[in-house]
């Protein structure tokens, strides 16, 4: 969207004002009151409707003029040039939109243009203000940094308002160290409450004794039987001779107790049979008790708890939905790997697009000839240079070789010249040997002097043409490498190119070098004229000693003549093997220029290959063979690429209809906007499992309650039943109440025992065989052993006794402690309290969830969207600061942003100066604009937002926004030193007039 034009009928104290022709880049430069905040009012009202008077903002409406409104003239991309008139009407006044296609509408029309959008959200991301900025100045520490993340979410600070919007609902209801919020009050009555609850508890502690003493009784009793009938069996186990003696004296004692307790009138077993009848009852009260409460709560269960039969009848539909949810996972991965390998295949592009320093596309490669025959043909190219290469090296070293063989040579001569005896010295000792010889040997010297000259002659002569041929080839090559340094050099001056002038001026030096050392006296030449004038010499001398011969011992003086002899003959030779090692010398360089002849062709078929392919001239100077290999698998990325791409508009596809299939179960069972696949999966089975558990639940709850019912009916019977049986033992016995009838049974239980124990006896010794008992000696067979356990047995009946007669005060006790109620009074006082405290709690906990929410929506955006935002901020920062800071990453604990400096020092937000937070600011609601740019392509509005910027900031800040050529830039300013930054057409200058006329 790009504003074009702009007429205000009367909006504030603008009246008829048209702005025309307006840039891409409009600057609108007034001083206050000049009517900018007019002009950027009347933009959004025009845009989003006048603001109410139940708003804050102020409305603009004229005090001199009945219009009241006016009408934008915007290019869109879509839909043409549109007119968007505004006029008093309605709260927010009639709109009419005209397209250029004469095509009328209202807001409906509007809303699509401008693709849903509404004023806040404009506001938040396409305008810049001052405000904004003056946030930063007031923030520090931690809120800065949530700030800025907020600014990079939103675009403003509603992440922030709405964080501190909930803590301060949460803090008026509870906080953990207050004593006024209405939570801490209610907390504080309820531990009070609690308090006096346990007090009474330990008022009350007596009947919790009595409950332990009831159980411990309980227990003793059963452990008292247990041991009572152990005792018997153990009797029952003596040996028949053991036990004949006592059973018969107890029999005679039992005998006696009997005849004289005589007969008591009592039913078999009362005591038991009452106890069994006490047990049967206190446990069916205790169940009807309950019954009637379970029978309370199912049935307020079962009218709560009605499932829904519509979800329960589609229930194979979802859960056929549901196992879809395994292949919708799989398409996601397959996408997911899909965008991945792309991703991997687009960064093996652009780095052989780099290794490669080129620029392909799909197009540009597909115009490259990677053939076979291309492809020998490289390798060959490169072949070559590999070998001009190698031959580089072993002519490098063969010229170190030669140089070095040289140099040892003249230094070995030089050694050897140094052997030599002087000319006066030889001449003394030659004139000693000579005087010492006699006249034959002088005359046979003179002779070998005589051959000695002419052997030197023939040298001599053989020595010069050489040198004469020698000089011819060395002028010839002076001369050719004279000419190539003069051109070079030239060459150097002409181009300015100084190192073509450095290499012509050096090598000339070393040709003028060259060519003195050429003229230089030969080495050879030297000595051979040296020697022969010694030889002419020494024939004078020893003509003249031939006229006065003395004979004289030669022992000494011959040997140093003769090492002096051997001495010259090896400098001699070393200087032959000189001038040879000098022509290796010179061959070695003239295989130096073939092989720069190789290499400029070289080179001209590499360049040829480099533009035949694409390619750079560096990188066919290279290894041009990897390159084209490099071609080649650029090639196969870009049909991978290609095919991946196919893939995944299929995987989309597939997505996009589950999605559908999904939302449609969404909206007819959970009633709620759809949202994500899986979260909805998620929501439908555990939807569908709670209605199944309700049905379940329901029927259950019904069948219990049934149950229930019919078993209650039952125990009222059982109850009257047993109850009448207690009264009949009570008249069996000719007693009225438990305890005289529990006093009885006791009298009875004691003959009963007697009695049984007699009747043991007599079987026991009828089975052992004793029929006769006026046989036996009483006297004569005691048995201490049974006697002593008869005893025993006798103290635990006793025992019982006791216990039961215990057992019945500890019950009768309890029955008058639980008439009490104190302690239920305040435990009912207590649960009230605590459910309308857990009520307030609730409400607390929405405002706490609704924080959590919010902290991790927000959460969820640093890890998944932000990423993208901050690449672009980081490049937008990278360049306001100069690439004085190189990237923006989100904290990974803490809200808000790390700031890498280019010496990768790392800043939090709080720690930079303002001027590189307000940086930081803007670079992120420019990276927010740009991303939203595809949806979104409106203009931004900017109000004076930098005039806290030095001059270096706000020249790269305008520069920045100079690049955001598909963003239409309206800034707004009073500040007069900003507009060098602007040409004359861009900016329009306002006037603080009621009326006027701007075109």
């Amino acid at each position: 969207m790009k504003i074009t034009e702009i007429h205000i009928y009367g909006y504030g104290k603008l009246e008829n004002v048209r702005i025309t022709d307006m840039s891409n880049f409009q600057v609108f430069f007034g001083e206050n009151e000049a009517g900018k905040s007019t002009i950027m009012s009347f933009i959004h009202s025009t845009l989003f409707g006048f603001p109410t008077k139940q708003q804050n903002e102020l409305r603009y409406e004229p005090k001199r003029n009945s219009k009241y409104g006016g009408n934008i003239k915007a290019e869109f991309k879509d839909k043409g040039v549109a007119v968007i008139e505004r006029v008093k009407g309605k709260a927010t006044g009639d709109v009419t939109v005209t397209l250029a296609n004469g095509l009328v509408g209202g807001e409906e029309l509007l809303t699509e243009l401008l693709n849903g959008l509404d004023k806040g959200t404009f506001q938040s991301i396409f305008s810049f203000s001052l405000h904004g900025l003056q946030n930063i100045h007031q923030l520090k520490g931690d809120d800065l940094g949530r700030y800025l993340l907020s600014a990079g979410a939103l675009g403003t600070d509603k992440l922030v308002s709405a964080e501190k919007a909930l803590q301060k609902e949460m803090e008026e209801r509870f906080k953990p160290s207050g004593k006024k919020p209405p939570l801490n009050e209610k907390l504080k009555e309820l531990r009070d409450v609690y308090d006096a609850l346990k007090k009474a508890e330990k008022e009350n502690s007596e009947y919790e004794r009595l409950q332990i003493l009831r159980d411990g009784t309980e227990q003793k009793l059963s452990r008292l039987s247990e041991e009572l009938f152990n005792f018997e069996h153990k009797i029952h186990q003596l040996t028949t001779l053991e036990r004949v003696w006592p059973l018969i004296i107890e029999e005679k004692q039992l005998d006696k107790k009997i005849a004289v307790s005589g007969e008591v009138d009592f039913p078999p077993n009362g005591l038991e049979r009452l106890e069994r009848l006490q047990e049967q009852l206190t446990p069916l009260m205790a169940r009807m008790s309950w019954l009637k409460d379970k029978e309370k709560s199912l049935e307020a269960l079962a009218a709560e708890g009605k499932p829904d039969e519509d979800m329960i009848a589609n229930e194979s539909r979802i859960n056929a939905q549901l196992e879809q949810l395994s292949e919708f996972n799989q398409i996601l991965q397959e996408k997911g790997k899909a965008q991945q390998k792309i991703e991997e295949v687009q960064e093996e592009i652009d780095q052989i697009n780099s290794q490669l320093n080129t620029s392909f596309d799909e197009s540009k490669i597909a115009t490259v000839n990677t053939s076979v025959m291309v492809k020998e043909t490289v390798a060959e190219v490169q072949k070559h240079q590999q070998q001009l290469t190698d031959k580089k090296k072993a002519l490098d070293a063969a010229f170190v070789d030669e140089k070095n063989t040289i140099e040892e040579l003249e230094n070995a001569a030089a050694q050897v010249k140094k052997d030599l005896l002087d000319k006066q010295t030889k001449a003394k000792l030659l004139q000693q040997l000579q005087t010492a010889q006699g006249q034959e040997k002088l005359e046979a010297e003179l002779h070998e002097i005589n051959d000695q000259a002419k052997q030197i002659r023939t040298k001599q002569t053989t020595a010069s043409k050489q040198k004469v041929a020698e000089q011819k080839r060395q002028n010839l090559f002076t001369l050719v490498l004279g000419i190539l340094f003069l051109a070079l050099l030239v060459s150097g001056f002409v181009s300015t190119q100084w190192a073509l002038v450095g290499i012509g001026a050096v090598g000339l030096i070393l040709i003028i070098l060259m060519s003195l050392r050429s003229k230089a006296p030969h080495l050879t030449m030297d000595h051979h004229l040296e020697k022969l004038e010694d030889l002419q010499q020494r024939e004078q001398e020893i003509k003249a000693k031939l006229v006065d011969v003395q004979g004289d011992s030669v022992a000494s003086i011959q040997p140093m003549l003769e090492q002096d002899e051997e001495n010259r003959k090896k400098y001699y030779e070393l200087a032959a093997r000189i001038d040879q090692q000098t022509l290796r010398y010179e061959r070695v360089i003239q295989a130096f220029e073939e092989w720069e002849q190789e290499q400029r062709q070289l080179l001209r078929n590499q360049e040829q290959l480099a533009l035949s392919l694409a390619l750079p001239e560096e990188v066919a100077k290279g290894k041009i063979y990897d390159a084209f290999l490099l071609l080649e698998r650029l090639k196969q990325c870009f049909r991978e690429r290609a095919r991946l791409a196919n893939q995944v508009s299929m995987l989309l596809e597939q997505e996009r209809e589950m999605k559908e299939q999904f939302e449609s179960l969404s909206e007819r069972f959970l009633k709620t906007p759809f949202n994500q696949v899986h979260e909805t999966a998620i929501l439908l089975r555990t939807r569908l499992r709670e209605e199944i558990h309700k049905q379940a639940e329901y029927r259950g709850s019904m069948d219990k309650l049934a149950e229930i019912k019919e078993e209650i009916a039952q125990l009222n019977k059982e109850l009257e039943q047993l109850k009448e049986e207690r009264e009949s033992l009570f008249a069996l016995a000719q007693v009225e109440g438990e305890e005289a009838f529990r006093e009885k049974g006791n009298q009875a239980m004691e003959v009963n025992q007697w009695q049984s124990r007699l009747t043991e006896i007599i079987l026991q010794l009828e089975s052992a065989g004793i029929t006769g008992r006026s046989e036996l000696d009483y006297e004569k067979h005691p048995s201490e052993v049974l006697q002593k356990v008869s005893k025993e047995r006798e103290e635990i009946k006793t025992q019982l006794d006791d216990l039961r007669s215990h057992l019945s005060d500890l019950k009768h006790k309890m029955s008058v402690l639980e008439e009490g109620g104190l302690y239920g009074h305040l435990l009912h006082k207590y649960r009230q309290m605590k459910f309308e405290f857990e009520e307030e709690a609730k409400e607390w906990a929405k405002f706490a969830i609704a924080k959590e929410i919010l902290m991790k929506t927000v959460d969820k955006y640093r890890t998944e969207k932000l990423p993208k935002l901050l690449e672009k901020a980081s490049e937008y920062f990278r360049f306001l600061t100069n690439d004085e800071y190189i990237r923006m990453m989100p904290h990974e604990t803490t809200s808000g942003f790390i700031v890498e400096r280019k010496d990768h020092t790392l800043f939090l937000a709080n720690e930079l100066s303002q001027a590189t937070a307000e940086q930081v600011y803007v670079s992120l609601r420019l990276a927010l604009t740009v991303t939203l740019h595809s949806r979104f392509p409106y203009p931004i509005i900017i109000d004076d937002s930098f005039v806290n910027f030095d001059e270096k900031r706000a020249n790269r800040t305008f520069a920045l926004l100079r690049t955001l050529t598909e963003n239409q830039i309206l800034f707004f300013t009073c500040h007069h030193y900003l507009l060098d930054q602007f040409t004359e057409e861009e900016v329009l200058y306002l006037t603080p007039t009621s009326k006027q006329q701007v075109n």
